[in-house]
């Protein structure tokens, strides 16, 4: 089966063992100038956990050309260079030759290119034993098509390394707006490699702030989202507890509600990590305090070298939290309704208003049942004829909805910031003159309207409905 390419992050971060390193990459011989090209995504560092536990590896690929079709592919996996390292399976659809497999793929891009190929091929590894710790082999990708050039590369497995896991992080609720939370960070390293330093990224929700800014973290944000990364000073030893030598201080400002702290952290030097995301980084002003590290619980030392490719994630061992605070604070929803006219075979648009009216930034982490919705009754008379994109009938695919609805209309976004007003617009055909035809606009809390409880942060039910009126 395809495995679907990630083209968007789940969280707020990715992974830091699924983020791209450095790829060397080489037209295949004897391309065809001119073609288009699917290339292949840096391939991610792996290490190797120790026998019999395996690691797998996934290749994705990308190209700038719409509505590709390439099923006739060809990969060539190199993988002598793991001979000395690692035992090597490949997938179904590949035929192989000692650690050498030629593997058949079709690439479609589709009309939007930019969400990636996904591909078949995959290998699974397993460190052999006896295998020194540190050790590191390399494969290499190499592709063929007559429809398209493919653009190889080279990635690289290590045996053993650190794999840090968070202690788990603190809800907190009822916070007052103004104050001052602060969330203790915590890891242990569990892997079987020292790891030479850390990494920690930390993203503050709409509705707080960092409270404090050190020399060694740098900061930046994405649209309502603050993020910090902060690069502490320090080695880790196999099964050493550490801990950021300061809690992380969060103000709780005005525009709090639901509010979150994500925390990701990683050995010092995570190829590729963390993603961007095209975010500016600034970094903490000289004259500020360095951020350090403590150690909560010794470790053992070892032999091994320090190592900067965490191995994969099992077990309770999670290397990503998330704390929920949540503000003792309101936000307002609101409702407009609309009035036009016009004669029999006519047709009128109603354009109507959903607004924020805050003074809370609501940000809805759980798949849109937190997030209104404007329910729209149709005035009796009426056909459906149009709408705006962000409307639809409520049974889609459905004539008599499509022509007499209710409709629901929906926000642009999980983050609803105050001040937001969100337009909608629906054009009706009269199809008999009845005076003060009245539909109306219901505000709608989660995917079900039988379902719909309005929130105890929005206590003010007098702006949840409005009247839609035709002639």
């Amino acid at each position: 089966m395809r495995r679907n390419s990630l083209t968007g992050l789940a969280a707020v971060f990715a992974s830091a063992a699924g983020l791209a390193a450095s790829l060397l990459v080489a037209g295949p011989a004897g391309a065809v100038s001119g073609q288009p090209v699917i290339t292949l995504d840096a391939p991610t560092p792996v290490a190797l956990p120790a026998a019999p536990a395996t690691a797998g590896l996934y290749f994705d690929f990308h190209t700038k050309a719409k509505n590709l079709t390439a099923d006739d592919a060809t990969l060539t996996v190199d993988a002598r260079g793991l001979s000395k390292i690692a035992k090597v399976e490949f997938s179904s659809n590949c035929t192989v030759h000692g650690l050498v497999a030629t593997c058949s793929e079709s690439f479609e891009s589709g009309s939007n290119p930019k969400i990636g190929l996904g591909s078949m091929t995959q290998l699974t590894l397993t460190a052999l034993r006896g295998s020194r710790l540190g050790a590191t082999g390399t494969y290499k990708i190499t592709g063929r098509s007559a429809h398209a050039q493919i653009a190889g590369g080279t990635g690289s497995v290590t045996v053993g390394g650190p794999s840090f896991g968070l202690t788990r992080l603190a809800d907190r609720s009822n916070l007052k707006v103004g104050s001052t939370v602060a969330e203790p960070v915590r890891f242990t390293n569990a892997g079987n490699r020292p790891a030479r330093g850390v990494q920690t990224a930390l993203a503050a929700s709409p509705g707080l702030d960092f409270a404090d800014h050190y020399a060694n973290c740098k900061y930046g944000f994405n649209g309502a989202i603050h993020f910090a990364v902060c690069y502490p000073k320090g080695g880790i030893n196999i099964a050493e507890t550490a801990a950021l030598a300061a809690p992380v201080r969060l103000h709780v400002n005005s525009t709090a509600l639901f509010t979150y702290l994500d925390v990701l952290t990683a050995p010092l030097g995570q190829p590729g990590w963390p993603d961007g995301q095209g975010i500016k980084w600034t970094w903490g002003k000289r004259s500020a305090p360095a951020l350090k590290l403590k150690v909560i619980k010794a470790g053992r030392r070892s032999s091994a070298p320090a190592g900067s490719v965490s191995l994969p994630q099992t077990g309770t061992v999670r290397d990503y939290q998330i704390s929920s605070l949540k503000a003792r604070n309101t936000a307002d929803f609101a409702v407009s309704g609309a009035s036009a006219q016009a004669d029999t075979g006519k047709t009128a648009t109603l354009d109507l208003h959903l607004t924020a009216n805050g003074p809370a930034t609501l940000y809805d982490r759980s798949g849109g049942e937190g997030v209104p919705t404007a329910w729209v009754t149709l005035p009796p008379g009426t056909t459906a004829v149009g709408h705006s994109a962000n409307c639809a009938p409520w049974q889609e695919n459905n004539p008599t909805a499509e022509a007499k609805g209710p409709y629901v209309c929906g926000l642009p976004s999980f983050i609803v910031p105050k001040g937001q007003a969100t337009d909608f617009a629906l054009t009706l055909r009269v199809d008999d003159v009845v005076a003060h035809a009245k539909g109306s606009v219901q505000l709608v809390w989660g995917p079900d309207p039988a379902d719909s409880h309005r929130p105890d942060f929005d206590p003010d039910s007098r702006n949840d409905s409005a009247v839609l009126t035709m002639n």
